[in-house]
């Protein structure tokens, strides 16, 4: 069964691989609203970052400088061989009618192909496909290498897709976690975000206003690269230190985001990296990833952890602090 949204979502975005049914396939589908272009002053790499080499080097003094940056790149966390393999899953799901995930979000260009699938006389905009055989016919009518060239996102897949569960599920990386939370974590949310040739940036925020969770929860982020990442092809970009500043207001503009005006004239430093680096990073640490100039695809995996001790909040109690439309001020 799918579901089909013409629309963005925003705000709170939690794991759906627990909501779901597992016995019978729900995917829901959206399609991004095209945005104006960034300012490329917003994402001006400045200095460098110190990397550690692989993740037996999360050490008391990785710690340190994890809690003192609020993120911490590891080189080689992954061997190819399983980056490769991921990075197959992750192709075959995006040329795939049926993804076998709980959600997968494509570039808004996409929706110009549903149009032209669906016929001159259909709305689009009003969509709400329940039927597996009519949305496997709508979408089988498309290209798979344009489908798989459009994809952005896709979310809950750990469970049926074995090659991806076996990462965020890996010993030495929850180790690692645990040593940078302080204490035994639970898997919260699985991405896998891919940045086509021209995809949209992603704007700067801070992931925990995503999510309804307590605010002095430790929630730790991870970031895998699955190929080459450049500040031309979309790198993260993260301001150094800024995740103890605590929560800042988000606004809806081009996504669920920072304002501009606090980016501006700021020093972010740009993440590059190989496949099989990693980064880890505090859910309030501030960051984003610019469009992607290049002609290729950037490919990433990112999982976010918690406490196991840590239980959800009301979502009006998170958009109490980080804002509701940017809690009626100007932006």
């Amino acid at each position: 069964m799918f579901r089909i949204y013409m629309h963005r979502e925003r705000a709170s975005i939690a794991d759906r691989e627990s909501q779901r049914d597992t016995s019978r396939m729900s995917t829901t589908i959206t399609f991004e609203t095209p945005v104006a272009d960034h300012d490329p002053a917003l994402y001006t790499s400045h200095g460098e970052f110190s990397p550690i080499e692989g993740l037996a080097a999360v050490d008391n003094d990785a710690v340190a400088q994890y809690d003192r940056d609020g993120f911490l790149v590891v080189r080689s966390a992954f061997a190819a061989e399983r980056i490769n393999d991921a990075l197959a899953e992750l192709r075959a799901m995006s040329e795939a009618v049926d993804p076998d995930c709980a959600q997968v979000a494509f570039e808004g260009v996409m929706r110009r192909h549903i149009d032209e699938a669906l016929g001159p006389d259909a709305d689009v905009g009003d969509l709400d496909l329940r039927d597996r055989d009519e949305v496997s016919r709508i979408l089988s009518m498309i290209d798979p290498q344009v489908r798989a060239r459009m994809v952005r996102k896709f979310m809950g897949f750990t469970k049926t897709h074995p090659p991806l569960g076996a990462i965020a599920n890996d010993k030495a990386m929850r180790a690692a976690i645990e040593r940078l939370v302080g204490e035994p974590t639970k898997l919260f949310q699985t991405m896998a975000l891919v940045k086509p040739p021209g995809g949209r940036e992603k704007p700067w925020h801070q992931d925990h206003a995503y999510f309804d969770l307590p605010l002095d929860a430790k929630i730790c982020g991870v970031w895998i690269a699955l190929g080459h990442v450049t500040a031309q092809n979309g790198a993260m970009f993260m301001l150094r230190g800024a995740h103890r500043d605590g929560p800042v207001v988000h606004f809806k503009r081009r996504d669920w985001q920072i304002c501009d005006t606090e980016i501006a004239g700021k020093q972010p430093v740009a993440l590059e990296m190989e496949a099989g680096d990693l980064v880890f990073f505090d859910a309030k640490i501030p960051h984003g990833t610019p469009t992607n100039r290049t002609n290729e695809q950037r490919w990433a995996l990112q999982f976010h952890y918690v406490p196991r001790s840590v239980e959800q909040i009301a979502q009006e109690m998170r958009l109490a602090v980080f804002g509701s439309e940017g809690k009626d001020v100007e932006c």
